[in-house]
């Protein structure tokens, strides 16, 4: 199947601008876009931490505000969207972000946390948006045991937590074959931590659940088009974290998502084929999910070997009701070496996704007879969440200080027969990708 010619469009390292000024404007009204481009208003933990801290008894409160954000500039060699906003036009949008985190300790058992950002929509690609992040109070009712209400990251990645401040880790950006798996980890909801001490070994074991609005991204190739459709999405997760008290860390990870979309055609539960003259096949209908769960189990491990580090990361999602979301497998091995301020690394990662929707889908041919064309075989295809894709990255970090770093890295990805990481229908292409980031804290 041939994918669809894509115009060239005007350059986008001139539209951050232009969308700060946009989203200046959108946060006058009342109702915030949080999370990730969910629309809804802000937490009830805001409301109650303003009133704890506003009462005499809190006068001598410990607080702490912070700030993190990233400046990226990246361009690739290719027309087709990768990552949503990475082609040969540029992008200062695809990396860069503002954020901003207050904690407050009430006292040894009590403390607040809340975070905002602003940053690419997950509702638009032509915007930036105000987002709710990681906003909760957490109760220590002792030293072993730890309980969380409010907005937290649910799943089993290593870098989860940290993901959007660029300066707490090297890579340039982490592998989005991993990372972008799924596309929102932020829950609203109750987590609870047990945590047990070795003489060698930290060993918490956090299980949470919660609820959240999604929007789930669906680019449709015939229409040069992306659509959003939003959903309701019910999460549970189970972490194992073990590690030695330094740098060597082990963590399993389960994670289960009840998904119901708004619209009926976010998710594809059936491709219907009829058969055709000389052995050839057409899609005569599909029919839509009205649920779907995905399950997803997660491995990381960091470790030092001499003077280097090694981190690395499995992952495997398992939807059932929608045929157009495969079985995938997905990870990373990144290796890297401080020299002073500098840190190189390489990292290999690959995505890849089982079963025979894909090649029933790509083997498909139009029947204008039965009203069956072209495009929607290939509006059809580009929405499936399919992907065979590998990444080499190698790049460099340099800390001016503990609080920024300078990145830099040249990223080759080669496309098999399709990835839905990349908006177009392209296969069998090497496409680099070429990144610059500044991150900072403050």
């Amino acid at each position: 199947m041939k994918g669809v010619a894509r115009p060239e469009s005007a350059g986008r390292f001139g539209r951050w601008a232009k969308l700060k000024k946009d989203e200046s404007e959108e946060n006058m009204k009342t109702t915030k876009r949080i999370g990730l481009g969910k629309t809804m208003t802000y937490s009830p933990l805001v409301a109650l931490a303003a009133g704890l801290l506003a009462t005499p008894a809190m006068a001598a409160v410990e607080w702490d505000a912070s700030g993190f954000g990233t400046l990226g500039a990246v361009i690739s060699d290719s027309y087709a969207h990768y990552q949503r906003e990475i082609d040969n036009n540029g992008s200062f949008l695809r990396d860069s972000l503002l954020g901003g985190q207050v904690d407050v300790k009430f006292n040894d058992k009590w403390s607040f946390t809340a975070q905002v950002m602003l940053a690419e929509a997950d509702d638009d690609d032509n915007r930036v948006a105000l987002q709710l992040k990681r906003t909760l109070i957490s109760y220590r009712p002792t030293s072993d045991w730890r309980i969380r209400l409010g907005r937290m990251s649910l799943g089993g990645l290593l870098n989860q937590d940290k993901m959007d401040v660029g300066v707490s880790y090297d890579m340039l950006r982490l592998p989005g074959e991993a990372y972008m798996a799924s596309q929102s980890y932020d829950f609203d909801g109750l987590s609870v931590a047990k945590t047990w001490n070795t003489t060698d070994y930290e060993i918490t074991l956090d299980a949470s659940g919660g609820f959240q609005r999604r929007y789930y991204r669906v680019y449709l190739a015939a229409d040069d088009d992306s659509r959003f459709y939003e959903a309701d999405v019910w999460g549970a997760a189970l972490v194992l974290t073990i590690s030695d008290y330094d740098q060597k860390t082990l963590r399993l990870g389960w994670l289960y998502n009840h998904v119901s979309p708004d619209d009926p055609g976010a998710f594809i539960d059936k491709f219907n084929y009829s058969p055709l003259a000389n052995g050839q096949y057409t899609l005569s209908s599909v029919s839509y999910a009205d649920t779907v769960d995905f399950n997803t189990l997660f491995l990381g491990l960091r470790f030092p070997i001499g003077q280097f580090t090694v981190a690395a990361e499995l992952q495997m999602a398992a939807a059932s009701g929608a045929d157009s979301v495969p079985l995938s497998f997905s990870g990373y091995v990144n290796l890297s070496r401080k020299f002073g301020a500098w840190t190189p690394y390489v990292t290999y990662a690959q995505m890849y996704s089982g079963g025979d929707s894909w090649d029933q889908i790509n083997g498909a041919v139009a029947a204008p007879a039965i009203g069956v064309n072209e495009a929607g075989l290939d509006n059809f295809a580009s929405s499936m969440m399919y992907f065979n894709q590998q990444s080499v990255m190698l790049g460099t970090s340099y800390a001016f200080t503990p609080k920024q770093k300078l990145k830099g890295e040249v990223m080759f990805t080669r496309v098999g027969d399709h990835s839905a990481l990349f908006d177009e229908l392209i296969s069998n292409e090497i496409i680099t990708v070429y990144s610059l980031a500044y991150c900072f804290m403050f």
